[in-house]
């Protein structure tokens, strides 16, 4: 199950970049949506046995939520949270350091600082004995990166399943700016899940203003069988509401691994009448 995963993960990355290549017919683009019907459908999977009864609130401004397609991370289409304004996120990445020349992703909801800059969507079902684990892949960026590597600036990035952060990188550490860039001063210290994306020179800086996201990453969790389960995206400011941060979402990709089916023992009745069947049989061979 897990080499699968990872399978699927490296065919997203390399459909990633295939999609770079894409004509101009094929833009990426993002939809302004908080529609929870909307979200939810294009969250889950058709691999969804064991599962039901599902239900969807979010917590956020109504612009920091939406839907994609054709991005440039090879995800194809699906559910994208911000802490700003989705519809700003895609086109050209101008100015990719506040430091040097400014930055062009940055929304501060509500009040003055980082109340205010929660965007979270749970997604709650039951899940019955025969679900075993909870996937998806996603991406996470943010126009943070890379010159608060390492600062207060952190802006804060969960996968909850049930309360418990999932959101690693192939490291296992939480998938935080500072752990994916945790020396601005020392690039060589960044994680091999990092890919930069300046203005100048970046992979997908004609697509996206986003100054660095992770490689395409797994989610995996274990769920609780027979019992409600909740998954929490969510995305914050931290230290001030300055300068956005986005999770995109692989659009169908949540599903369900299945518990594998273990054959019943034979009780000592059947065993009794498999070991009387065998003697009748040899008993049989020996009269011929």
């Amino acid at each position: 199950m897990i080499k699968s995963h990872k399978i699927a993960a490296l065919a997203t990355i390399l459909t990633g970049a295939m999609s770079l290549l894409a004509s101009p017919a094929m833009a990426f683009s993002i939809g302004t949506t908080n529609n929870t019907e909307t979200l939810k459908n294009n969250l889950l999977g058709t691999k969804t046995e064991g599962l039901s009864d599902f239900s969807v609130s979010i917590t956020g401004n109504e612009a920091a939520f939406g839907t994609f397609i054709n991005d440039p991370f090879g995800l194809q289409s699906g559910v994208v949270l911000s802490t700003g304004r989705v519809a700003d996120i895609a086109g050209r990445n101008l100015k990719d350091n506040v430091i040097t020349n400014g930055f062009d992703l940055n929304t501060d909801f509500g009040e003055k600082g980082a109340t205010g800059d929660l965007t979270q969507i749970n997604l709650s079902f039951f899940a019955n004995s025969m679900a075993e684990k909870l996937l998806f892949e996603y991406v996470f960026g943010s126009e943070e990166f890379p010159e608060f590597g390492g600062s207060k600036f952190n802006d804060n990035f969960e996968l909850l399943l049930n309360g418990e952060n999932l959101a690693k990188l192939s490291d296992g550490k939480a998938v935080t700016i500072n752990n994916l860039v945790p020396n601005a001063d020392n690039r060589s210290t960044d994680s091999s899940d990092y890919i930069n994306n300046p203005a100048v020179g970046g992979l997908a800086a004609n697509i996206i203003k986003l100054d660095g996201y992770t490689k395409v990453l797994g989610f995996e969790g274990f769920l609780k069988p027979n019992q409600r389960n909740v998954l929490s995206i969510r995305v914050q400011d931290v230290g001030d509401g300055n300068l956005d941060s986005a999770v995109f979402i692989k659009g169908g990709s949540v599903r369900v691994a299945q518990v594998e089916a273990v054959p019943e023992p034979m009780t000592v009745g059947g065993l009794m009448a498999g070991g009387a069947m065998l003697a009748a049989g040899r008993k049989l061979r020996r009269r011929k």
